[in-house]
């Protein structure tokens, strides 16, 4: 992954943007990484890993039987106790 400084990115974005196309890019601010930078596809791909994760936890949960069904009662009573504690 190449690293590169934000001073440096602003200065020579046309190669900042070029580089991020073919590899992430490591963005640094007074030497401290402080950003990665993707391109479209990489973050796209990442995104739906993150989806496909997200459904695999939950097809795990209703098997292990940590799901219940939220019905319109369940949900005001959750609605209900939000709004207690944020009023």
């Amino acid at each position: 992954m190449k690293t590169i400084s934000a001073t440096t990115a602003s200065k020579e974005f046309g190669r900042f943007i070029d580089t991020a196309q073919r590899e992430p890019v490591l963005l640094t601010r007074k030497d401290r990484p402080v950003a990665v930078t993707v391109s479209v596809a990489d973050w796209e791909e990442l995104v739906a890993l993150r989806v496909e994760r997200g459904v695999a936890s939950g097809l795990a949960d209703v098997t292990a039987g940590r799901a219940t069904e939220m019905t319109n009662a369940a949900l005001e009573q959750r609605l209900a106790r939000f709004r207690s504690r944020n009023s």
